[in-house]
Formats: structure tokens, sequence, C-alpha cells
């Protein structure tokens, strides 16, 4: 008698095992967030390639201009800190006044320049420039001067610091004007110098508020 042939018994999944789902049919959502991020990796992409010779013009001018700030405020024994720091960019031959520029250090790169005050009671006092983008995907260069309005306790969070912003500069990184950079610098750092040499910086708020438009207020962090 011809022989049977085996029937394939089915593979039976182990107890617990959840059966597999059926892929979902693929949506507008899905195709149309597709095409997004594959636009968004294109322009991130020709974003690393563009040319940063401009940025880095403009960043070694403002290096150079808040290091000679810093040393001005430290022949009053008032001590601030630069980010990024004098020993990524800068070569010293006389500690703090005679230096160079390092010619391997990326200007270009740069994306935050800050000066932070640290002397007693005026931490968070601080002077920042950034790069931002716009909506459009222009980039701005902005210039504020933040400080702390106070300290509050927070039941969850525990103490906080109240911050402040005052918007000293925004330009188009393109159209950055150095002589209206070293115009808003000069006027911002002498109420900042004075308010020192007088131990209180009720002026120097003042002045802020009255001359530049506000910026942002949020809580930050006190480390008591």
């Amino acid at each position: 008698m011809p022989r049977k042939s085996a029937r394939k018994v089915p593979d039976v999944p182990e107890p617990g095992t959840p059966s597999p789902e059926p892929p979902l049919a693929e949506d507008d959502f899905v195709s149309s967030l597709k095409t997004e991020l594959s636009k968004t990796q294109e322009a991130a992409s020709a974003q690393t390639g563009e040319d940063l010779s401009h940025r880095a013009e403009i960043n070694r001018r403002l290096l150079q201009d808040l290091w000679e700030v810093h040393n001005q405020f430290e022949e009053v024994s008032v001590h601030l800190t630069i980010d990024p720091s004098q020993t990524l960019f800068a070569t010293f031959t006389e500690y703090p006044t005679t230096w160079t520029f390092k010619e391997n250090f990326d200007f270009g790169a740069v994306k935050t320049i800050e000066l932070g005050d640290r002397a007693a009671g005026w931490v968070g006092f601080t002077l920042r420039f950034w790069y931002y983008r716009t909506p459009e995907g222009k980039s701005h260069l902005r210039g504020i001067f933040e400080w702390c309005d106070g300290e509050s306790y927070h039941r969850y969070s525990g103490w906080m610091r109240m911050m402040s912003q005052a918007v000293l500069y925004d330009s188009a990184e393109d159209e950055v004007h150095v002589g209206e950079l070293h115009r808003v610098l000069k006027d911002v750092v002498v109420q900042w110098y004075s308010a020192h040499l007088a131990r209180t910086p009720e002026a120097l708020v003042a002045h802020l508020k009255e001359k530049y438009p506000k910026g942002a207020s949020y809580a930050k962090e006190s480390y008591r």
C-alpha cells in the first residue's frame, strides 16, 4: 500500500505568548511624517556644511571684548567668569593681560558666550550672547543681561531663584553691526561696574528695566 505523506503539525505558541498583530496600514500621518523627517535630515545636513567664517569673526570679537571687561572688573576685585573658558581660546604669556588667540580653537562652532558674576550676592547676574534660528530658519544673534530678582520657596521644588532678563541686542547674524554691539556693551558694563562700586545692584536693574525690552522670566533652582 502507498505510504501516506506525513502531515505537518502547525506550530503551537507557548502558553501566554501573544498572537502577532498584523501591521497597521500606512495612513497619511505615517507617510507625511516620513516626508517631514526626511526634509529635516536634509536641512540638518546642509547646515553642518554652512560657512561659519563670519560667525567665527563675530565670536573672536566678542571673546576679546568680554575678556577685557573681565580684566577691568578684576582690577577692583570683582570676579567674573567667561564661557567658553579662557583656557580654551587663549594662550597667555602674562596672565591675564597679555595673550593671543589659539589657532586650533574652532571659533565658528561656539553658539553661546557669556560673562557671569561670581561676587558674593551677585550670583545669577550674567551677560550672555547666543545664536538661534527664527521660525523662518534665519540665524540670529541675541544679547541679554540676566539677573536674580530674589528667591522664593516652593513646596515641591524647594528654594528657587526668580530670574529676569533684558534684551540688549538682537540681529540677523549676517547683519550684526560691531559698532552697535560696542555701544550696548559699553552702556551696560559701565552700569554693572558702577553698581559694584556702590555695592548694590539696584541702579543696574532699574537701568536695564527702563532702557531695554523685557526678556524671559523663569524660576531656577537655588543651591543653598
